[in-house]
């Protein structure tokens, strides 16, 4: 059997399942239905823990009489929507039919909450009668989920007892006859939600006042969500070694937990730990960015200490008036319960003073985790207070967002730069570093950034790349998200002046470091200064650009320091180091290298990308003597020689096998400064048809396409063509890269020449903010059209697509764009029998069945998906999974190119089809299991037939794992077990 390792990612939802609820959660449920006189509270059997939070859609369902809708109930549908709860409101073309189907039962199913405006027309519907019924079902009469009743003009006892309208109604009902089948089941729901207390609403009060009550209850109810992240950290092997301190399993005492150390991502990290230990706890408090609060404008000590207390259920309905007070409360509420509680940010021991003393402040089994910047302040927390405090260091370095490349020299330029930074006595509090593209600008401001020295003169710092083709929102979104790491993704959705007041609001007060990276012009600068705060502290900027009269517009401080370039021992150390790594050169190859090396004129990317050419080629006189000859003549002695280096630059793409050449030229079409992701750009190149299967003897199979793309994108990198961003957490593989702007601008020049329009695909890429742009790459097939969707231009790119062109690729980075809301018309739908490669956020399973020679497809599938006419498809990927199902015919046939399924649901045809043998090629599978899917161990037996799994994906649902009775694949190199 192969290695198997299992990591435990915890989702982290909040524990609420029958067996470890939380008491106070289980008294808010009971709470929330009324006393014993109006109802009959039972203990809850099963809650919402039986169904896990993933499977929720929406937090509310709001049902509502049809004439409400333009009047109170679009006000309070907006004013959730504006407090950023996910509302689900039917329209009339939803009705259809005589009983609940569709979107309607699947809102109310996967609701979290209802909220039923009962006017006096309310019964007078047999919709919203059955909507009632169906609330009523799926909140198990209000005590499995929330259910808020609004008595908008009607009395409590009309709705109970059927009195008045509600009598008048039903009698209606019943004369006609229709719905009398119906009529026993409408009455009981009526009666069962008349016994909830709820809001009233009658012609008295003022709607405002109402809608308010209404949000805030209902931000009661809800159960607490785990907090999110946006792009996840995958150090869980750090994770799990700070879980293994806090001793979970143990509540014999309470425990304190500093993680220290300095990196923007720190918050991150132990937000992650927080979910994953949160469901352990009765009641839990993040106190996020502690040092920024304490001072006045955010509320100070006392409003932290009130926000601790109210996060943990404990009611504050005055002013604590001190910080002493606020500590005796602190004690004496939360001395008897299990907490879970972290300070995160602290940078003083008064803030632990008032917020977490002792020990004794908490009840046994909880933990306080502390992060901060300052080991001392931990230090001094043991020795003032008495207390134990476990220390756990997070490496530096190692989830860093601006990483530091490993270069020769600089060594000088790093000290002149640190000087300058140093001098709060000089005017200005600007630094430049000029020079000309691939001279090591952003190398030498990366080297400053993370230096130690930098860390402990600012504790504050943030980066932002501007680049070319700049956009205000992006440059002010990077900077907020280095200044508030555990900031929510929906602050992307702020606009750029919101943005720009968030950054300037981080900064103020504080000694700053920002780095502006890649400034092309002064309008840049002009766009982005102002969200630097006046009232400067000894904050600093740190400006990289090819134009000296950026660094003038700027004021920044003079002498500008102007990169130059590279010496011949330093160009030769630097060519050396990428060629033989630490072996020495041989001594016949040292002169015609020097003489190679010297052809770059000191140009570091220049000497980087000749050395990637050397590196591939024979170690002989002859070979390199060959290079040396092939090398043009050019020189970089000023800006005007950006076309002769772009020559040597291209030497290194002529190069290249003619079979590679499109793969690097694609990569022309992602914005400037991109990350990208490799899975995405292989089964791109794959869809493009740029790579071919290679035909080898009888005996051995051939290889997969994807592992060619993974041979071909290695090629790439190691001719420094392209460069690794983010590796696998395997150490080896590529998790996402990126191509420096010179390069991007040789792919643009060169797919565009007009020697490469003979049986040309045409390739349109819309970047965010930006116009269009055309890329042109040579490949085998006549007329296709890709389009690559970035944001703000979604709803008029079918409008970009030729009459006479097929569509091969779709990609929409952005994961909410919902194709079937972009791609209505019947005129796109009649150019998408092509499409190879599909990326978005929605699409419904009829729309997708359309698309029979999809090879990938990246997207939530909506409703199931019947997947046996997908005879060409390699790769599907859905985040919340997918039903699968198939007609008899899909069952009996192999899909010999399936190589990646995720995430599946147990309960579709998944275990017909692995039986069958449908996916003999299959190598990556993510599985969701839940208990009512049958048996878990049946589940999982059925995958040993798989005998090329490489990666194995298991969610489980609320049900337990037999892994000890289940022989896994022999190939399996990785196992995931995730829990909810």
């Amino acid at each position: 059997m192969g290695l198997l390792t299992f990591f435990l990612l915890d989702k982290c939802w909040p524990d609420f399942n029958k067996n470890a609820a939380p008491l106070d959660f289980l008294e808010s449920q009971i709470s929330m239905t009324g006393s014993s006189s109006d109802h009959d509270a039972t203990p809850l059997s099963s809650d919402q823990g039986a169904t896990p939070l993933s499977y929720f859609k929406y937090d509310v369902f709001l049902s509502f009489r049809g004439h409400t809708r333009r009047e109170f109930t679009d006000a309070l549908y907006h004013a959730l929507v504006n407090k950023r709860i996910e509302t689900f409101r039917d329209s009339e073309k939803l009705r259809i039919g005589e009983e609940l189907e569709g979107a309607l039962l699947e809102a109310i199913e996967r609701s979290r909450m209802s909220i039923l405006i009962l006017c006096d027309e309310y019964p007078t519907s047999k919709w919203c009668l059955d909507e009632l019924v169906k609330i009523m079902e799926c909140s198990g009469n209000g005590t499995k989920r929330p259910v808020l009743p609004v008595y908008f003009r009607v009395a409590k006892s009309d709705v109970q007892f059927q009195k008045n309208k509600y009598e008048t109604a039903m009698a209606a009902h019943k004369k006609k006859g229709r719905y009398n089948h119906k009529l026993e089941a409408w009455k009981s729901a009526l009666s069962q939600v008349g016994k909830i207390h709820g809001q009233r609403c009658d012609q008295k009060t003022a709607w405002g006042e109402a809608i308010d009550n209404i949000v805030e209850e209902v931000t009661k109810r809800l159960p607490p969500l785990p907090l999110y992240i946006d792009r996840p950290l995958g150090c869980d092997s750090d994770l799990e070694e700070a879980k293994s301190l806090l001793e979970i399993g143990s509540h014999a005492t309470c425990f304190m937990l500093g993680i220290h150390g300095d990196g923007d991502e720190i918050s991150k990290f132990v937000a992650e730990l927080y979910n994953k230990i949160r469901p352990h706890f009765v009641t839990a408090s993040f106190l996020s960015s502690i040092s920024e609060k304490t001072n006045e404008s955010g509320g100070g000590l006392e409003h932290l200490q009130e926000t601790l207390l109210s996060e943990m259920g404990e009611e504050v309905r005055t002013k604590i008036g001190s910080t002493f007070k606020g500590s005796s409360e602190i004690k004496q509420r939360l001395g008897q319960k299990r907490v879970l509680l972290v300070l995160d940010d602290v940078d003083s021991i008064q803030q632990l003073d008032s917020l977490a003393r002792r020990t004794d402040w908490f009840g046994p089994g909880s933990r306080i985790i502390i992060t901060t910047r300052y080991e001392d302040v931990l230090d001094d927390h043991i020795l003032n207070n008495g207390v134990e405090v476990k220390k756990y260091c997070i490496a530096e370095g190692s989830s860093s967002t601006v990483k530091e490349e490993n270069v020769v020299g600089l060594e000088k330029d790093f000290e002149i730069v640190i000087n300058q930074l140093k001098e709060e006595d000089s005017p200005g509090n600007v630094v430049s570093i000029v020079g000309m593209g691939g001279l090591g600008k952003t190398t030498l401001a990366r080297k400053i950034y993370n230096s130690d020295e930098v860390k402990i003169l600012f504790r504050c710092r943030a980066w932002a790349t501007v680049s070319k083709d700049y956009s205000g929102k992006e440059v002010f979104k990077s900077l907020f998200k280095c200044l508030k790491p555990s900031a929510s993704k929906l602050e992307d959705s702020s606009s750029e002046e919101e943005l720009k007041q968030k950054v300037k609001k981080c900064l103020e007060g504080k000694k700053y470091l920002v780095v502006l990276d890649d400034v092309w012009d002064s309008k840049a600068w002009r766009t982005i200064k102002n969200c630097f705060p006046e009232n400067n502290n000894g904050g600093m900027i740190l400006v990289t650009t090819r134009n000296d009269q950026v660094a003038y517009a700027s004021e920044s401080k003079e002498p500008h320091h102007n990169l130059s370039f590279m010496d011949k021992e330093r160009s030769w150390e630097l060519f050396h180091k990428e060629v033989f790594c630490r072996r020495s050169c041989p001594p016949e190859l040292e002169s015609i290298g020097r003489s190679i090396v010297e052809s770059c004129k000191g140009l570091p990317l220049a000497i980087k990308t000749t050395a990637g050419l050397v590196a591939k080629r024979e170690r002989s006189e002859d070979a390199w003597e060959e290079i040396m000859n092939l090398l043009p003549y050019w020189s970089v002695a000023d800006e005007d020689s950006s076309e002769e280096m772009m020559e040597l630059l291209k030497f290194s793409y002529d190069d290249l096998p003619n079979k590679m050449k499109p793969c690097f030229l694609y990569l022309g079409v992602f914005p400037e400064d991109e990350e990208i992701w490799v899975r995405d750009l292989i089964r791109l190149w794959i869809a493009e048809g740029f790579i071919e299967p290679i035909q080898i003897g009888r005996s051995k199979s051939p290889p997969q396409l994807e592992d060619i793309g993974e041979q071909y994108l290695k090629e790439l990198v190691d001719r420094n063509l392209v460069q690794v961003a983010k590796r696998r957490s395997d150490g080896k593989g590529v998790k996402t890269c990126q191509i420096h702007d010179l390069f991007r601008e040789l792919c643009i020049s060169e797919s565009n020449k007009p020697d490469n329009n003979n049986n040309n695909a045409r390739r349109l890429s819309y970047p965010s903010n930006v116009g269009a742009y055309a890329s042109i790459v040579t490949c085998n097939e006549s007329c296709t059209c890709s389009l690559f969707i970035y944001q703000d231009v979604e709803h008029v790119w079918p409008h970009h697509i030729p009459e006479d062109c097929q569509v091969n690729v779709l990609y929409f980075p952005d994961w909410f764009t919902d194709i079937n809301r972009t791609a209505t018309d019947e005129y796109l739908k009649g150019l998408v029998k092509s499409l190879r490669f599909l990326k978005t956020g929605f699409s419904e399973s009829y729309e997708l069945c359309k698309f029979q020679g999809l090879e990938t497809c990246d997207s939530y599938v909506h409703n199931g998906l019947s997947i046996g006419g997908f005879k060409k498809l390699r790769h599907l990927r859905s985040e919340f999974g997918v039903s699968l199902s198939a007609d008899e015919v899909g069952v009996n046939d192999k899909m010999q190119n399936l190589q990646t399924l995720g995430y599946v649901s147990a309960e579709s045809q998944l275990g017909s089809l692995l039986d069958n043998g449908c996916f003999p090629n299959l190598r990556k599978l993510g599985l969701k299991i839940a208990e009512e899917h049958g048996s878990t161990e049946d589940n999982l037996k059925r995958l040993h037939c798989l005998s090329n799994l490489r990666k194995l994906v298991l969610m489980f649902e609320e049900c337990r794992a037999p892994l000890d009775r289940v022989t896994f694949p022999s190939n399996l190199i990785k196992d995931y077990l995730v829990r909810f």
